[in-house]
């Protein structure tokens, strides 16, 4: 072996030593799937507000499998986002978005949701989802106040272990989409659940 090569090959270990120590950050944007309609929507007006600060959270995070010194950024309020104004197309007959948590205006009902907990597993990539949904009618009650958790049923660990970035950007995405598509049909079932007797009291002109 010549002195050349051989002191390419010095410069080079350490070289590739560095580079995998230096991390990358990921963003991750999940896309839950739509939820079906489990019934008719009921008759009733409804708005939702999602928060700025709501609508922007992101899970930052570092998995060992995925190499420690990468970040992953899951969007986790963009999931929000898609998923929930969605669910609740699927349970009132209008849907529309608030300016405030108080705009009610026309509306019979107003919705809030706010996530409270997300966490994805490093070692079997399942993830557990806590959001809350608050609610207000016409004559200022607060009809709903409930905490809902999701969780993944199912994950892709195994090919997160053996398939790099890409493997691991597909891992936390889907986790986290199976667990926005755990919560949302139990909001939906709470929901349809209270509203069925508010739209009950508008169709006998109660309010």
């Amino acid at each position: 072996m010549g002195y050349d090569t051989a002191m390419s090959k010095t410069l080079l270990l350490p070289l590739f030593a560095v580079l995998a120590l230096v991390g990358c950050t990921h963003q991750v944007r999940p896309s839950p799937a739509p939820m079906s309609n489990a019934g008719t929507p009921l008759a009733l007006r409804a708005r939702y507000f999602i928060s700025p600060e709501q609508k922007e959270r992101i899970d930052s995070d570092n998995y060992f499998v995925l190499g420690a010194a990468h970040t992953w950024n899951i969007s986790i309020g963009e999931a929000l986002t898609r998923s929930f104004p969605q669910m609740m197309g699927t349970v009132f007959q209008s849907v529309q978005e608030a300016s405030s948590p108080d705009d009610l205006g026309d509306a019979d009902v107003l919705i809030v949701p706010e996530i409270q907990f997300f966490d994805v597993n490093g070692g079997g990539f399942v993830s557990k989802l806590k959001l809350t949904v608050r609610s207000r009618g016409s004559q200022d009650a607060v009809q709903v106040s409930d905490l809902f958790e999701g969780e993944s049923q199912k994950s892709k660990a195994a090919s997160a272990w053996m398939g790099g970035a890409f493997a691991g950007e597909e891992a936390l995405r889907q986790a986290t989409e199976f667990a926005f598509e755990d919560v949302m049909p139990k909001v939906a079932t709470r929901l349809r659940e209270v509203f069925a007797k508010t739209q009950a009291k508008a169709s006998a002109g109660v309010l």
